[in-house]
C-alpha cells in the first residue's frame, strides 16, 4: 500500500514536471514567435522604404551593409556603329603611320620636299578625322543603369525614381573601351554643345558625400576597370525622344535634355 502510494506520488510529480515544462516551452516559443513577427514585419517594412538622398547621407546607412543592383533602361540604338566608326577612324590613323615610312624610302623621282608635305597631308587628313570622331562620339551613351536597392521591389525602384537616384552611365573610350561613370540626374543641366544632351554640373557637398560612398561600395566588389565619379563638364548624349524605358522617361522629366 505504502509502495502503490509513493509510485503514484512520483507519477503525479512527472506530470506536473512535464505540463510545467510544455507550458514553459510553449510561453517561449510564443516568445520567439512574437520576437521573430515583430523583426519580420520590421525587415519588411525597411526593404520596402525607397532610397533617397537623406538615406544615402545618413551614417545609419553607412554603417549597414548596403546591397546595390544595377537595372538597365537605356541602350543606345547606335551603339554597334558608333564602336565600329572608332575602330574604323582609328584602323585608318595607325595604317597612315605604318605607311609613311616608304614615302621616304622607296625610290621615286618626287622630290624630299614633295614627300614629306605629302607625308604630313596624309597624316593630317587622317589624325583630323579621327580626332572628330573620338570628339563627336565621346559623349555617346552606350546604356544606362539605374543603382538601386537589392532589397527594393521592382514598383517601388520605378516610382522612387528622381533626382537622386543614382545612375551608371556607360560610354566609349578613344579605342572603344567601355566607360562607366557615376551621376545623379540633380547633376544634369541641358546642353546647348552640338552631340550632347547633357552637361554635368557642379555638385553640392551632400551629392558628393553621397556619390564618394556608392563608389566605394560597388567598386570594392567589381572587377576590371572602376566606375568613375562623372565631373563638372562632362558631356553626355542620350536618344530621349523615341521609344523609352518608363524609367528612362522619368529621369528625362527630371533632367530634361537636348536630343
Amino acid at each position: 500500500m505504502r509502495l502503490n502510494l509513493v509510485l503514484t506520488q512520483s507519477i503525479a510529480s512527472r506530470s506536473t514536471l512535464k505540463t510545467a515544462s510544455l507550458h514553459a516551452h510553449h510561453y517561449k516559443y510564443r516568445e520567439i514567435a512574437t520576437r521573430n513577427g515583430f523583426a519580420s514585419i520590421k525587415r519588411r517594412y525597411q526593404s520596402t522604404q525607397t532610397t533617397t538622398l537623406s538615406d544615402i547621407d545618413s551614417s545609419n546607412v553607412v554603417k549597414k551593409a548596403q546591397i546595390w543592383e544595377s537595372k538597365l533602361i537605356y541602350e543606345g540604338g547606335l551603339t554597334k556603329a558608333a564602336k565600329i566608326m572608332k575602330l574604323a577612324s582609328i584602323a585608318s590613323l595607325v595604317g597612315a603611320s605604318a605607311a609613311i615610312p616608304f614615302f621616304f624610302t622607296e625610290y621615286s623621282d618626287v622630290p624630299t620636299t614633295a614627300r614629306t608635305v605629302l607625308a604630313l597631308t596624309t597624316m593630317g587628313m587622317t589624325g583630323s578625322s579621327t580626332a572628330m570622331v573620338a570628339w563627336a562620339l565621346r559623349p555617346y551613351i552606350t546604356s544606362l543603369h539605374v543603382l538601386q536597392n537589392a532589397n527594393v521591389s521592382e514598383e517601388n525602384v520605378r516610382e522612387s525614381i528622381g533626382l537622386h537616384t543614382p545612375l551608371l552611365v556607360e560610354t566609349m573610350t578613344l579605342l572603344a573601351q567601355p566607360r562607366t561613370r557615376l551621376v545623379f540626374p540633380a547633376q544634369l543641366a541641358s546642353s546647348t554643345l552640338p552631340m550632347s544632351s547633357w552637361v554635368v554640373r557642379e555638385s553640392d557637398s551632400a551629392l558628393s558625400a553621397a556619390a564618394k560612398r556608392i563608389l566605394d561600395q560597388i567598386n570594392s566588389s567589381r572587377t576590371g576597370k572602376l566606375v568613375e565619379a562623372a565631373k563638372p563638364g562632362d558631356l553626355f548624349f542620350a536618344h530621349t525622344h523615341g521609344e523609352l524605358s518608363a524609367e528612362m522617361k522619368q529621369i528625362v522629366a527630371a533632367a530634361p535634355g537636348q536630343d
